[in-house]
């Protein structure tokens, strides 16, 4: 199962490490570069598919190389520094800023130990535009007015005071409130640790529409625990502006929430809180929190026979989990593979086939007030040289999966495992993977990136002897189509009726139904399916006016062959169906021929509503002009029958390979 992608992943992975290994040789009082090392197989396996697919047309290894460099700078600095990039204190400038009103108090607060409490104090800003225009050459020039050469900020509620490890004693004293004392009081003063932050917003249909309120048309929730071991998750929703400060939170880091505005409280003992005209947030990394003794105290680690976190399980995790009992992967470097998931995982990246695909199975989640949502819920089965396993997408990231086939490699991004489960058949305890938009999900699919194909430093071209030979699901090749063939739908192979050697057949007539008919269909434009009624099956909702037009694609065995079950009604849909066909290619490397499926807006260079609408003899015509052209092509498959053609491009020889090419043949 190994693919180009992973091998080209496995080889930045490793130029990336000696990159940054060689700077921190080169700055050795910066222990920080060496911890830039240290970078993770997910991140690489995901920027380079996201680079991969801004450039369809194909770059060399270096610009590769050099793009993950620089994004890696930026999200190391981001993850460990807190900022999008490295600032020079030399170079550093003052800004006057407007404090909103709501700040008022702690600009005046006093500490008994350390004075005054703003004094040297560091913030974090969503900073709006300035409410000037400094001339910035002039910013040292006393002799100017002030608000000439130094930029004035204007008052905003968007902002964060950090604190550090010096700070215990403010903590200490300043949020003394447990989530257990919710509804006691009106007013409250939370410690709280981050445990998720949503990387989706919401978008609310019926915003409101009060001038006098905010239209809270957007939302951001943060899942935030306080330091009791038994209490349970509370939510701080960010509306609209506010949602821009979920970019500073980072899942472990502690916050110190000061008056937040409760929403509302449900019969799931779930607690919402809102960012409000006088809430105060402050923000303490985790590292100072650790320091000052103010972090979560890690329950994993206690061995008990008792306790939650205890279990008997044959696998190990490959990583410490944290205080809440979750494992984080967004930071280990290896590849995870299938057989790595236990349960309570978070940020999982994994790579592998796709040998299942399941229909549209909605749940219906019941909600307050005699009110019920329906979420869309998708099966993918991924298999890789480990294990194999269902994944349960929801919502927008099963959306994303509609356009998956059978065979792709695709990579998943930001899964999550759920927790254990009593089983329903037995004893055994079982667990999930999930992924869903409010976690990050993303779905790329390997098998279709073409800049794989058009770069020649990625391209890895195997013979077709040897792909046969050696039963290889998915590789790329480079070849002459030396032919075409029309199938007609007739028991599990299919029934070759037209080719490129035989133009006219006896066995069909194009009155009845035209060769465009045969071939191309109306189609769901999420899906890509054909169309089959005013419902799709597979995405599970009404098709209305999201149509397209396909070249159909060759059926699967279960649509060919009669259903073993109700022979008499298999055989009566193949007999109403016998009517349709599909296109086959033949690909000659020069080693071995094979046939291939798919592909063919691309080959022919039409959509399929444009060949419809030509004559049955242009049609042909076109049909017979790919023949002879040398592409360079990925497939996927078993060998055991025809191909299917994932992405292609024309073979295009450089002026210096066709110079050598000119030389060869002129020494024979």
């Amino acid at each position: 199962m190994n693919i180009p992608f992973e091998n080209l992943v496995r080889d930045v992975q490793s130029k990336l490490h000696l990159l940054f290994l060689k700077k921190s040789d080169n700055n050795p009082g910066r222990t920080a570069m060496a911890e830039a090392a240290k970078i993770p197989w997910s991140w690489v396996a995901v920027n380079i598919a996201k680079v991969l697919s801004e450039y369809p047309t194909g770059l060399t290894d270096t610009v590769l190389l050099s793009i993950l460099e620089l994004m890696w700078e930026k999200t190391f600095i981001q993850r460990f520094k807190g900022f999008d990039k490295m600032t020079d204190e030399a170079n550093n400038r003052e800004l006057d800023i407007y404090m909103h009103p709501k700040f008022n108090d702690w600009i005046a607060y006093r500490d008994d130990e350390t004075g005054q409490f703003f004094a040297n104090r560091k913030i974090r800003i969503i900073c709006p535009p300035k409410a000037n225009a400094p001339i910035l050459t002039k910013h040292k020039d006393t002799q100017m007015a002030r608000r000439y050469r130094v930029a004035l900020i204007p008052p905003t509620e968007l902002l964060l005071i950090m604190l550090n490890r010096a700070d215990k004693a403010f903590v200490l004293r300043e949020f003394p409130d447990r989530i257990r004392d919710i509804g006691a009081r009106s007013s409250y003063r939370f410690w709280l640790k981050i445990i998720h932050v949503e990387v989706f917003v919401h978008i609310t249909p019926t915003p409101n529409l009060n001038p006098t309120e905010e239209a809270k048309s957007q939302r951001t929730d943060i899942f935030l625990v306080d330091m009791s071991s038994d209490c349970v998750p509370v939510v701080l929703s960010l509306y609209d502006k506010q949602t821009k400060l979920a970019s500073i939170f980072r899942r472990n880091d502690y916050i110190g929430l000061h008056q937040p505005a409760l929403k509302q409280s449900t019969g799931s003992q779930e607690f919402v809180f809102e960012y409000a005209s006088n809430t105060a947030i402050f923000l303490m990394p985790e590292k100072e929190a650790q320091e000052a003794s103010l972090a979560k105290v890690n329950l994993t680690t206690l061995a008990s026979q008792d306790d939650a976190f205890s279990y008997t399980d044959p696998k190990k995790d490959i990583a410490e989990r944290d205080e809440e009992g979750f494992l984080d992967c967004s930071s280990y470097t290896q590849r995870i593979y299938l057989q790595d998931l236990v349960h309570r995982m978070l940020n999982v990246t994994l790579l592998g086939k796709v040998v299942g695909l399941a229909n549209n199975n909605p749940f219906i989640r019941q909600k307050d007030g005699g009110t019920s949502q329906k979420m869309d819920r998708y099966a993918v089965r991924l298999t890789d040289s480990t294990d194999t396993m269902d994944i349960t997408l929801w919502e927008e990231a099963g959306h994303d999966s509609r356009r998956l086939r059978v065979g792709q490699y695709v990579l998943l991004d930001h899964l999550v495992t759920s927790d254990r489960h009593q089983s329903k058949t037995g004893n055994k305890m079982v667990w999930y993977v999930n992924g869903s938009a409010v976690c990050g999900t993303r779905i790329y699919n390997i098998s279709t990136l073409s800049c794989l194909i058009t770069s020649k430093s990625f391209r890895c071209i195997t013979p077709l002897w040897h792909a046969k030979e050696n039963k290889m699901d998915h590789f790329q090749a480079e070849g002459m189509i030396v032919g075409w063939e029309l199938f007609l739908i007739s028991g599990q192979k299919g029934q070759s009726v037209l080719s490129n050697t035989c133009s006219q057949s006896s066995n069909i007539d194009f009155l009845d139904y035209s060769l465009s008919d045969r071939i191309t269909t109306s189609a769901h434009a999420r899906c890509l399916l054909p169309r089959n009624g005013d419902d799709c099956e597979f995405c599970g909702c009404q098709i209305g006016n999201e149509v397209t037009h396909i070249f159909r694609p060759k059926p699967a065995v279960a649509d060919a062959a009669p259903n073993n079950t109700s022979s008499s009604a298999g055989n009566s849909n193949a007999h109403q169906r016998g009517w349709e066909g599909w296109l086959q290619w033949t690909l000659d490397d020069g080693t071995s021929v094979c046939s291939m499926y798919g592909g063919e807006e691309t080959i022919l260079n039409v959509t399929a509503s444009h060949f419809k609408s030509m004559s049955h003899q242009s049609q042909i015509q076109l049909l017979n002009s790919v023949v002879g052209s040398q592409i360079l092509c990925s497939l996927s498959g078993n060998g055991t029958s025809a191909y299917r053609l994932e992405q292609m491009t024309l073979f295009e020889p450089t002026e210096q390979e066709c110079r050598f090419l000119l030389e060869a043949l002129s020494k024979k």
